[in-house]
């Protein structure tokens, strides 16, 4: 289910700066009207006292401006944690082929749960069974659907190459995560591994697993879990304003 994130207050601002550093490309469209065009953000200015930010019109909507209602305004984009974002203007003026729009109240980031992977917590284990040995994995990063690991050559389970292979089917996985971040390992009744190679270093390996089978319980938890590491991280990465 695709679910947002409302960005607010001091947040606006510095997003803005940051999406015109990157000169990232905006989508305009017109409510209500087939009018599409793409846009980087050319200037950040005060109009009356008041923030905007500046698309041009050279290959834009000023052949159209008599037409359109710039209280209609969409704007969409993709930032760079390859997340959509969304808002509507609520007015603007077109002045020398530019359009300047006042800053939205809010930014919506939308965001599939089931999809969005983040770096696991320091310390995060993935424990799993398989022909007689009991190995331990550090991951590194999650997601409601699988996981990426990484199993570290030690004197207990010494391997020349992967002792997995790619479909294979494993049972009885639990995710250990620091007692700080969640007291009871998140129980997984079975995984596929969709891929296991070594690592650059030779060191160990890396593996990607999807989880294959998990009870409706600890599915939530590890739902609960992942949107609130997400939260952290996206205040850790811009000291955004996030409401419901």
């Amino acid at each position: 289910m695709a679910e947002y994130e409302k960005i607010t207050g001091a947040a606006i601002p510095k997003l803005f700066e940051e999406l015109r550093h990157q000169k990232t490309h905006l989508k305009v469209t017109v409510v209500d009207s087939d009018y599409e065009h793409l846009t980087p953000i050319t200037a950040l200015v005060n109009r009356n006292k008041m923030p905007h930010f500046v698309i041009d019109t050279t290959e834009g909507p000023a052949h159209v401006a008599a037409a359109i209602d710039l209280n209609q305004l969409h704007f969409e984009f993709t930032g760079k944690d390859r997340i959509k974002y969304t808002f509507r203007t609520t007015g603007g003026k077109i002045d020398n082929n530019q359009i300047y729009v006042k800053y939205p109240r809010e930014v919506k980031r939308w965001q599939r749960r089931e999809l969005f992977r983040l770096n696991a917590p320091e310390g995060t284990k993935l424990r799993l069974p398989l022909r007689s040995v009991r190995y331990e994995l550090d991951v590194i990063d999650i997601s409601i659907g699988g996981t990426l690991a990484a199993l570290v050559r030690t004197s207990s389970h010494e391997f020349e190459i992967p002792p997995f292979t790619n479909a294979q089917i494993l049972e009885d996985i639990e995710l250990v995560f620091p007692s700080e971040v969640m007291r009871q390992p998140i129980r997984i009744d079975k995984v596929q591994i969709k891929r296991s190679e070594m690592n650059s270093g030779k060191t160990g390996c890396d593996v990607a697993f999807a989880f294959q089978e998990i009870s409706t319980d600890e599915k939530q938890r590890l739902t609960d879990l992942i949107y609130h590491l997400q939260r952290q991280a996206l205040r850790n990465r811009l000291p955004l304003n996030f409401e419901k």
